[in-house]
C-alpha cells in the first residue's frame, strides 16, 4: 500500500510540475517584459573590427517601441542577477562569456523563452572564434556552414506557420548580397523560413534552414539564421509583421489566421500538361495521374488538339480538365490587341469543333513559352477564361493571386493567376538533367511545398511524355509521393484551385482577446454557402488543442483538427452568408 502511495505521489509532482508553466503562461503571458540584451563583449569585439553595434540594435529598439514599457534595454549585470520571465533577445550577441551563457539558461529555466540572431555565442570573451556549440545547443539547430558569397539570397518563409504565418508563402524576401559568412546554413527539426535564390532553387545538397524554433516545457526559443543588418534589404512592413508574430509564439499568445487551403490541409498542388506536339501521349499523363486517385488539367494547344478529337473528349470524360495552350505554340506578350484577339477566338472555335456544348467547361488557359501581357490577362477574362497558369516571375509568393490587369474588379470577375513554382521538363532537358537528377529535384520541391505551405504547379509536355521520354520515365516515383501526403496537400485541377481561391477572398475573419479566450468572427460575403473554409490557430503550448464553439445561431458546425504540435485546424462546414461566432478556449 505504501509503494503505491508513494508512486501517486510521484506522479502528481510530476503532473504538477507540467501543468504550474502552463498556469503561468494562461495567466501574465501577454504582461512580461521583452528584455534587449546589451552585450558589452560583442560592442567591444565589433568596435575593434570597425563595426556598429549600435546599428544592429538599432532595428531592434525602432521595432520594440511598440511594446511601450514592457522592452527593457538590460545589460551584463542585471542579466547575471537573474531576470523574471519574459522573453530574452540576444542580437548578433556573438561574444558571451560564460556566466553569461549560465545565466542565459537559468533564465530559459526559470521559464523565460529565447530568440537569438546571427552567430550567438560563437566567440568567447576574448573575442576568439569557439564555433558554433552553445546556438546549436540552446537552439538545438545543427549549423552547415554558411550560404556562399557574392549571391543574392532570399528568405523564403513557411505560409500558414506559427512564426511566419502574415507572410504569404515562399515570398521572396532579400537578404541581399552577401559579402561576407552572415548567412548561416541550419537544421533543425522545427523551421519557419528557408534562403534559397530567386528561381526557388537548391543550390546544393547542404541544409537551407534560415528560421528555426522548438519548444522544451515552458520554453520556447526561435533562432534567426542572419543578422539584423540584412533586415533592410526588404520592406519594413513584411519584416515587421513577422516579427509580431514570432514574438507573439515566444510568449505564448495564440493567434487565429485563415489558412490558404481548404479542409485542414496545409499545401496545395496542381500538375498539368502542356499539350502540344505528340498530343497523342497525353492519355499516358492521365493513367499516371489516375492510379494515386487524382485529376489534372490539360492545357491543350488547339491546332494540334482538333487532330486529336478523341483522346480531348476521353480525358473529359474521365474528369481531367480541359483548358487552352492557344492556337499556335507562339507567345502573346507584345502582339497587337486586335492580334490577339483573332488568336483567341481561333482557339475558341477549334476547341468547339471537338467539344461542342461541353465548351464550358473550358475555362483555364497557359500561354505558349508563358509570354503574355496585360493585353492577353485582360481578353482572356472577356473570353471567358477564368484562370492562367503564368510564370516564376509573375508573382513574389507561392501562392495563386488574382491579376491587376483591370484594377478594381473583385474576388468574382477578376482572372486568377497560378504562378509555375517548380521547374518543369523544359529546364531539366535544357540543362541536360538524367532522370535521376530530374527524381531529386522534383522530391525535394514536393517536400519543400508541403513544408511551406505554398502552391505547387508542376508543368510537363507531351513531347516528353512518350514511352520511355524523361518524364514518362520519372513521373512514376514522384506520383507515388504526392500521394505519400494525402493527409497534408491537397491535388487538384486548375479551375478547382482558381474557385476555392475566390471563395477563400470572401471570408474575412477577425479575432480579439476575451479574457483567456479568444472571440472570433467569421463574415462570408458573395453567395455564401463555402465548404471547407479552415481557420488556423498556434497553440498556446506544445499538443495543447484549443476548444471551439459557436456563441450564436448561425454558427455552424466546426472540426478540429492537429495539424502539428504547433497548430490547430479548425475546419468550418458550409458558411452561409453573414456574420458567424466563436468562442476559442485554450484548456
Amino acid at each position: 500500500m505504501r509503494v503505491r502511495f508513494i508512486r501517486r505521489r510521484v506522479t502528481l509532482i510530476l503532473v504538477l510540475a507540467y501543468l504550474l508553466p502552463c498556469l503561468v503562461w494562461a495567466k501574465s503571458s501577454a504582461d512580461q517584459p521583452i528584455y534587449l540584451y546589451l552585450s558589452p563583449g560583442t560592442a567591444q569585439y565589433l568596435k575593434a573590427n570597425e563595426l556598429s553595434y549600435d546599428a544592429l540594435l538599432g532595428r531592434w529598439r525602432r521595432y520594440l517601441k511598440k511594446y511601450g514599457k514592457l522592452s527593457k534595454e538590460i545589460g551584463r549585470d542585471q542579466l547575471l542577477a537573474g531576470l523574471e520571465p519574459g522573453l530574452l533577445i540576444l542580437a548578433s550577441a556573438q561574444v558571451l562569456d560564460l556566466q553569461e551563457r549560465k545565466a542565459v539558461t537559468d533564465f530559459a529555466t526559470a521559464g523565460g523563452s529565447v530568440l537569438g540572431t546571427g552567430p550567438v555565442g560563437s566567440r568567447d570573451a576574448e573575442g576568439r572564434l569557439l564555433g558554433y556549440e552553445y546556438l546549436q545547443e540552446t537552439f538545438k539547430v545543427k549549423v552547415h556552414g554558411h550560404f556562399s558569397t557574392n549571391e543574392n539570397w532570399f528568405l523564403m518563409p513557411f505560409g500558414g506557420g506559427p512564426l511566419t504565418w502574415p507572410i504569404g508563402a515562399g515570398r521572396r524576401m532579400s537578404l541581399g548580397k552577401t559579402v561576407e559568412n552572415t548567412l548561416l546554413r541550419v537544421h533543425s527539426d522545427n523551421l519557419a523560413a528557408v534562403a534559397m535564390n530567386w528561381a526557388r532553387t537548391r543550390d546544393d545538397t547542404i541544409p537551407n534552414g534560415a528560421i528555426a524554433f522548438h519548444e522544451s516545457g515552458p520554453n520556447r526559443y526561435v533562432y534567426f539564421a542572419f543578422p539584423e543588418s540584412v533586415w533592410g534589404f526588404h520592406k519594413l512592413a513584411d519584416m515587421n509583421a513577422m516579427l509580431d508574430s514570432t514574438v507573439a509564439w515566444l510568449r505564448h499568445e495564440p493567434r487565429v489566421y485563415k489558412s490558404d487551403w481548404p479542409d485542414g490541409m496545409v499545401a496545395a498542388q496542381l500538375i498539368e500538361m502542356d499539350t502540344e506536339d505528340k498530343f497523342f501521349s497525353a492519355p499516358n499523363f492521365a493513367d499516371h495521374l489516375e492510379k494515386i486517385g487524382v485529376k489534372g488539367t490539360f492545357y491543350c494547344l488547339t491546332s494540334e488538339a482538333v487532330k486529336y478529337p478523341q483522346i480531348v473528349k476521353d480525358l473529359l470524360r474521365r474528369g481531367h480538365e480541359i483548358a487552352y495552350h492557344a492556337d499556335t505554340h507562339v507567345g502573346f506578350k507584345g502582339q497587337s490587341l486586335l492580334e490577339q484577339e483573332t488568336r483567341l477566338s481561333n482557339m475558341k472555335s477549334q476547341m468547339q469543333s471537338i467539344l461542342g456544348a461541353s465548351i464550358g467547361a473550358a475555362t483555364g488557359f497557359r500561354a505558349p513559352t508563358e509570354s503574355y501581357d496585360f493585353t492577353t490577362e485582360a481578353l482572356l477574362r472577356k473570353a471567358g477564361i477564368r484562370h492562367h497558369a503564368a510564370d516564376p516571375s509573375s508573382g513574389t509568393d507561392r501562392l495563386p493571386f488574382f491579376s491587376s490587369a483591370e484594377p478594381g474588379l473583385g474576388p468574382n470577375h477578376a482572372l486568377v493567376v497560378l504562378p509555375r513554382t517548380q521547374f518543369d521538363d523544359v529546364n531539366f532537358k535544357r540543362l541536360q538533367y538524367l532522370p535521376a537528377g530530374v527524381e531529386s529535384i522534383l522530391a525535394n520541391d514536393l517536400d519543400l511545398t508541403v513544408m511551406s505551405g505554398a502552391f505547387g504547379l508542376l508543368s510537363v509536355h507531351t513531347q516528353n511524355y512518350v514511352e520511355n521520354g524523361l518524364m514518362y520515365v520519372t513521373m512514376g516515383r514522384y506520383m507515388k509521393k504526392v500521394e505519400s501526403y494525402k493527409n497534408k496537400l491537397w491535388v487538384a485541377r486548375g479551375d478547382q484551385i482558381a474557385e476555392w481561391w475566390r471563395q477563400r477572398e470572401h471570408v474575412t475573419m477577425k479575432s480579439v482577446a476575451e479574457g483567456a479566450d479568444i472571440r472570433l468572427q467569421v463574415e462570408t460575403t458573395g453567395t455564401g454557402n463555402y465548404s471547407g473554409i479552415t481557420a488556423l490557430i498556434t497553440n498556446i503550448a506544445k499538443f495543447r488543442m484549443p476548444t471551439v464553439s459557436a456563441t450564436d445561431g448561425r454558427g455552424v458546425k466546426v472540426t478540429v483538427k492537429a495539424l502539428d504540435p504547433f497548430r490547430t485546424a479548425i475546419i468550418f462546414d458550409t458558411l452561409p452568408l453573414g456574420r458567424s461566432s466563436y468562442l476559442v478556449g485554450f484548456p
